[in-house]
């Protein structure tokens, strides 16, 4: 699939995003560093927990997206779909095109509150369930990314993207959980600017994908792409 690897870069770039939403949650899970393995093991199935959620996400976008392929509307909804994307990010470009941080933390405490059974348990399988429940935290870099899933129209093609966005915030987040003052000061700023432009980068590939130029992974002719189902 030609835009899957905008998934990673969304993830991996945009995951400053994700310290305001989820690093409460992350520096709050449960283990101690006297059993490193169990402590860092812990950390990287809170991870995995986040992509599963996040692929399954993928996987009904997809779905959604493959019926409209089917009904041969392919190239409207990239095109459709991409514009979307660009539009909301310019017009919310000078005001936050995502809800302030402040909201991100009090959300996260929300959660914090409903996962705290998980957290007292102090357990692998609890780890991993926290990143699951942590998945479906609202999250406007999570909605750019379901929206290019949906515009794969494949259903392993939401998936996948959805997989590739996941692995793409875990660095962070796992660096997060290890040392929370890891990111701070002009990098942080840095990649908070760097968010806009990636929506826009996605967008625009979406669009370029669905005028169907017949140039290769760009912009390739979509009239005998059945999709990848």
């Amino acid at each position: 699939m030609d835009i899957l690897w905008t998934g990673f870069l969304l993830g991996l770039f945009g995951s400053a995003h994700c310290i305001g939403m989820c690093g409460p949650i992350a520096v709050a899970l449960p283990g101690s560093r006297d059993l490193m393995r169990s402590y860092l093991s812990g950390r990287v199935l809170y991870n995995i927990g986040r992509t599963i959620t996040y692929t399954l996400m993928g996987a009904v976008l997809g779905l959604l997206g493959l019926g409209v392929w089917l009904a041969g509307y392919q190239q409207a909804l990239s095109v459709l779909t991409g514009a979307g994307i660009v539009v909301v990010t310019l017009v919310t470009w000078n005001r936050s095109w995502i809800p302030s941080a402040g909201m991100f933390t009090g959300l996260a405490s929300r959660f914090e509150r409903m996962m705290r059974p998980l957290m007292q348990s102090n357990s692998q399988l609890g780890m991993l369930a926290i990143g699951v429940v942590n998945g479906f935290l609202p999250c406007g870099l999570v909605y750019v990314a379901l929206a290019a899933a949906l515009a794969t129209g494949s259903i392993y093609g939401g998936m996948a993207y959805m997989a590739l966005f996941g692995l793409g915030t875990a660095p962070v987040m796992f660096l997060m959980a290890v040392s929370p003052g890891f990111l701070s000061g002009k990098w942080h700023l840095w990649l908070q600017k760097a968010i806009p432009w990636l929506a826009i980068l996605v967008g625009v590939l979406l669009i370029l994908r669905g005028l169907s130029l017949g140039i290769p992974f760009i912009s390739p002719d979509l009239s005998s792409d059945g999709g990848c189902h």
